[in-house]
């Protein structure tokens, strides 16, 4: 059994690896070390820097909204008032007191407003089941958010009431879908700075004592060590590209879209799959664009329409400091199989980006295509700037959407996995740790009957995982875009 003085190596430094060892070190334990191959002390989880893990991004939507899945809307209520805190406390710093990459001018959580919107006069069931939720769990919560639908006009005044400001972002994509649309806007919802928050949080880390090994060959996983005692079999370490060896008694793979290439039993259990997402560099002298994009004045907004092959789920943000905008697609996730690193005759989705032994830089034909439609409609102001940028974001899918944090089988707990993000992880990082914490302590608590290690079942559908390799989302089925696809003109 774990305890305080175990030695802990946890594989992966994104959302999931940082806040289980934040709430580790939180709670007693003295001797934990993060490995990763990135080298987030010097680019500082900038995704334009070499970093390509999901957790190392611009910015991610920060939601409450859950339809009715109560707990997760709970732990985002709980999550945000940490993130406030987290602001606070930047703000209080001198510069000399925070971490190289963070100035007390950074905000990490920006209450900027969460607008959903679907094609349709009336509210689709998520957005119906989420308002529903809210309010009869969370009425002070649900009294901040706004319906628009057909002939609902009491809660725009409601909103006017509050700031006119908020009723301009209400109405920010009316052109989208000919102006045949439902939604709520939630004015407590916004947006995470994503490679800021990962800053502060290893800071954190680090100020609790907890060890990290990064960059390459020193942080890069190699394999893992392993002993068997008669049918006992345990894992007793890792082994770094470098060639060095870091025993231990408990090793966690938290380590995103890698996770099945790591641990090939993952791979009925998680599938890594690619979000597409594009950007607009704003012009510096295109002032008039930088204040209607500011978070002051625009909202992170999703946008949802039909159904099966036709369905879109895509979002949109504020402008950056630096003048950017990103638009996510993922009405369809893709994925890359190739051969598992260590596993003979096993093929496992692997994330494939910019900075992969086999780099890619551009998305597939179809996800830029529906994005370049939908902003057509929405943000016809647009139309005049091509796409500066692309990316393959690449999240871990379980087979129902919940994580997956427990004891890998086989191993004689001596191997943990922390993982399935499934796209909605990262507003959990102040918060996630506390709960990993208890599942692996064995302290039953909410999450602990969803979160538990389960594998694909035969004959069912598994959120895609059924397909495999010859399903139609892979990507060496799919036509890619090329550079001149990234003209706006191009529809």
């Amino acid at each position: 059994m774990v305890t305080a003085n175990s030695k802990i190596n946890i594989i992966g430094g994104g959302v999931f690896g940082l806040s289980t060892a934040l709430w580790l070190a939180r709670g007693g334990y003295k001797d934990i070390t993060i490995f990763d191959r990135c080298p987030f002390d010097k680019n500082f989880y900038n995704p334009s820097d070499g970093c390509d893990g999901a957790s190392a991004d611009l910015n991610k939507v920060f939601r409450m909204a859950y339809g009715e899945k109560l707990m997760y809307q709970d732990l985002a209520i709980e999550a945000r008032d940490i993130w406030l805190s987290w602001n606070k406390r930047i703000a209080r710093s001198a510069p000399s007191e925070l971490p190289n990459g963070l100035t007390p001018e950074d905000t990490l959580l920006l209450e900027c407003g969460n607008y959903f919107v679907a094609a349709g006069p009336e509210l689709v069931p998520f957005y119906r089941e989420s308002l529903e939720t809210m309010e009869r769990t969370a009425p002070e919560m649900r009294s901040m958010q706004f319906v628009k639908a057909s002939g609902n006009i009491d809660d725009e005044e409601r909103l006017r009431k509050i700031s006119p400001k908020w009723v301009e972002k209400l109405h920010v994509v009316d052109k989208i879908n000919g102006g045949d649309t439902n939604g709520f806007m939630d004015i407590k919802g916004g947006v995470t700075i994503a490679d800021k928050a990962c800053v502060f949080a290893r800071f954190l880390c680090e100020q609790l004592g907890v060890k990290f090994v990064l960059g390459d060959p020193e942080g890069t996983f190699s394999s893992m060590i392993t002993e068997t005692n008669g049918t006992e079999k345990r894992v007793i370490g890792l082994r770094t590209a470098d060639g060095r060896r870091h025993f231990a008694d408990l090793v966690i793979v938290a380590a995103g879209g890698w996770t099945a290439s790591i641990l090939p039993e993952a791979a009925r259990t998680v599938e890594t799959t690619a979000g597409s997402v594009m950007f607009i560099d704003i012009p510096k002298d295109r002032t008039d664009l930088w204040e209607k994009f500011h978070s002051d004045n625009y909202p992170v907004w999703s946008f949802r329409s039909g159904e099966g092959d036709n369905y879109y789920q895509g979002n949109s943000f504020p402008i950056t400091k630096e003048g950017r905008l990103k638009f996510g697609f993922r009405g369809r996730k893709f994925t890359n199989f190739e051969d598992h690193p260590s596993e003979p005759g096993l093929r496992v989705s692997t994330p494939r980006t910019k900075y992969t032994t086999k780099p890619i830089n551009t998305v597939p034909l179809y996800a830029l295509s529906q994005v370049k439609a939908v902003l057509a409609e929405a943000l016809p102001e647009l139309a005049e700037f091509d796409f500066s940028d692309s990316r393959l974001c690449w999240y871990t899918d379980s087979i129902d959407n919940e994580y997956v944090i427990d004891y890998v089988p086989g191993y004689s707990k001596s191997l943990f996995i922390c993982t399935g993000g499934s796209g909605h992880g990262f507003k959990f990082l102040p918060i996630l740790g506390r709960h990993v914490k208890n599942q692996l302590e064995g302290t039953t608590d909410q999450f602990t009957s969803i979160w538990k290690w389960r594998t694909m079942k035969e004959g069912q559908t598994n959120n895609g995982l059924e397909e495999g390799e010859h399903g139609p989302r892979e990507m060496s089925s799919v036509d890619m875009a090329h550079p001149y696809d990234f003209h706006r003109a191009r529809l």
